[in-house]
């Protein structure tokens, strides 16, 4: 599954620059659905506000903070991204067609600002499963191959849940579909594609209850580059 994204490179599809209006596929609908937003665009002077329709709804974000989901109107809305406690000069403004639950990832170093919209699927789990979705949102950490296993299992002879997993600044951040595994603890390790050595900062352990929906967001530092991080958003239970 790939996210719908747009920057300030014209290249690929449904890329625009800074202050031009996008919109992502999908439709319009009455009534409110929800969105969540993360901070990933490194080198940022700040934290950030985010407004929708020109009212300010989420103030202070910072790079990497754990979102929760916010109520949107269905529809075309207009979103902007502003330097915290200011409302003018948006980093970024757009048009943004909300249907369903929507996670909204701005990316790229802060001069070059770009939003990534990516819709989520928080159908229940199987009993006795969760399910689990990764978004490369790193333009620094390459391809990469993501294993998905109990600890302390090692990587050899093993293949990865997810192969070959890109960022591409002309083609928009990569996620991955939805996986459905049992319950349990497990370590989700990254190692760049073809290889199985882990990579600082993309080697992590979680516990993993029946009923959860959880997207790990691989993400640059704060300054850009490594070491890298995964931040987990809870998106049900």
């Amino acid at each position: 599954m790939r996210g719908k994204r747009w920057s300030v490179l014209s290249l690929g599809t449904a890329l625009i620059g800074l202050g031009a209006v996008l919109s992502s596929a999908g439709c319009s609908s009455s009534g409110t659905t929800r969105f969540r937003y993360v901070q990933a665009s490194t080198v940022a002077p700040s934290a950030v506000d985010v407004q929708v329709n020109g009212k300010t709804v989420l103030t202070g974000i910072g790079f990497g903070q754990t979102p929760t989901y916010q109520k949107v109107s269905s529809g075309s809305q207009k979103v902007g991204i502003f330097l915290s406690g200011t409302t003018t000069n948006p980093a970024f403004s757009g048009s943004v067609s909300f249907s369903s639950d929507t996670t909204l990832i701005t990316e790229n170093p802060f001069s070059s600002i770009a939003l990534a919209v990516f819709t989520d699927d928080n159908t229940t789990p199987s009993s006795g499963d969760f399910r689990l979705r990764i978004i490369h949102a790193s333009p620094t950490a390459g391809n990469l191959d993501i294993y998905v296993v109990s600890p302390p299992q090692p990587l050899s002879g093993l293949s990865p849940q997810f192969s070959n997993i890109a960022f591409s600044p002309s083609g928009g951040t990569s996620a991955t579909s939805y996986s459905s595994l049992a319950a349990g603890n497990y370590e989700v390790v990254m190692t760049q594609t073809g290889t199985q050595n882990p990579i600082a900062g993309l080697d992590a352990q979680y516990t993993f209850t029946a009923g959860q929906v959880r997207t790990i967001v691989i993400l640059d530092n704060a300054v850009g580059g490594g070491p890298w991080q995964q931040l987990q958003l809870n998106d049900l239970n």
